[in-house]
């Protein structure tokens, strides 16, 4: 059945055999484009999962016939389903994946504007094969134009954005963690100072060291535990508000939130620990003079 225009959205890509496996894009039903694909042959093509969720349910798509829309300069086409394949980014990493059909480069009835030519290497210097592949084009039509840019540096190029975000992020959240540890410290140290005397009667009266040190780190393990706690659930609630920033990460990732606790809880204990444990070597015969 003919679908509604806003229905019909689908991203097109021409490609030739062999793409996929270079891509490593999975091949999960049907086959890759071969010698049969080709101009004069009933037009194929292969979709992706997004593709099958989205207009074939349930079912098996291979060998189900969909058509293109009609435009005033070209009429729409018949295409035959031979393939399904994984889903892949197709131009943008920020946006979701989309319905896509590739057609195979063979049975494109017009030349196109522009081709991107994919190479996969191994070699150490990756120069010297785009140098020779330039010559091998060159020498067939010299007024192409040949570029070559590495992956990596388009996928760089493409989370500029979220590497300066986490950077920001890291430093402000580092910033922040050791103001936390040092305010914890001097509020610690500063009610050690103040129970001074006390502590000193604890030990003359056979407390342990240890014991005061507990004692020390429960009072300010129960302060930090309602923090990290109240703050937790703070940041699961408001990680959504902040999805857009994250690219293939999920907001509310229980590992994510239980570690970002943990180094928490770790570096307020190490905090507090200082200062009870030099409460723990107070000498109580000063500290009731003192008192």
């Amino acid at each position: 059945p003919e679908l509604p225009e806003e229905e019909r959205i689908v991203n097109f890509n021409y490609i030739t055999p062999g793409w996929f496996a270079l891509m490593r894009t999975p091949l999960i039903a049907g086959r890759d484009f071969d010698a049969r694909d080709r101009t004069g042959s009933p037009m194929t093509g292969v979709v992706n999962q997004k593709f099958v969720e989205k207009y074939f349910p349930g079912q098996s798509p291979i060998g189900k016939v969909v058509r293109t829309a009609d435009y005033p300069d070209r009429p729409g086409q018949t295409i035959e389903i031979i393939g399904v394949v994984g889903d892949a980014v197709y131009t943008d990493l920020r946006e979701p994946l989309s319905p896509t059909l590739y057609w195979a480069a063979a049975q494109s009835e017009t030349a196109p504007g522009s081709v991107v030519l994919t190479l996969r290497t191994t070699s150490e210097q990756p120069q010297e094969i785009s140098q020779a592949v330039t010559a091998a084009i060159t020498s067939v039509h010299p007024n192409i134009t040949v570029s070559y840019r590495a992956m990596a540096e388009d996928v760089r190029a493409a989370l500029s954005q979220e590497r300066l975000i986490a950077l920001l992020s890291a430093f402000f959240g580092g910033l922040a963690l050791l103001l936390a540890a040092l305010g914890l410290y001097g509020i610690t140290a500063y009610a050690v100072i103040r129970r001074r005397a006390e502590i000193g009667i604890r030990l003359a009266l056979g407390a342990t060291p240890r014991q005061v040190v507990n004692m020390v780190l429960s009072r300010t393990g129960a302060l930090v535990g309602s923090g990290i706690i109240l703050g937790g659930a703070a940041a699961w609630y408001l990680s959504r508000f902040v999805s857009a920033l994250l690219f293939g990460l999920d907001p509310t990732d229980p590992v994510t939130i239980a570690g970002a606790m943990l180094v928490l809880a770790g570096i307020s204990t190490l905090a507090a620990w200082i200062p009870a444990r030099q409460a723990a070597l107070v000498d109580p015969a000063e500290a009731l003079r003192e008192g």
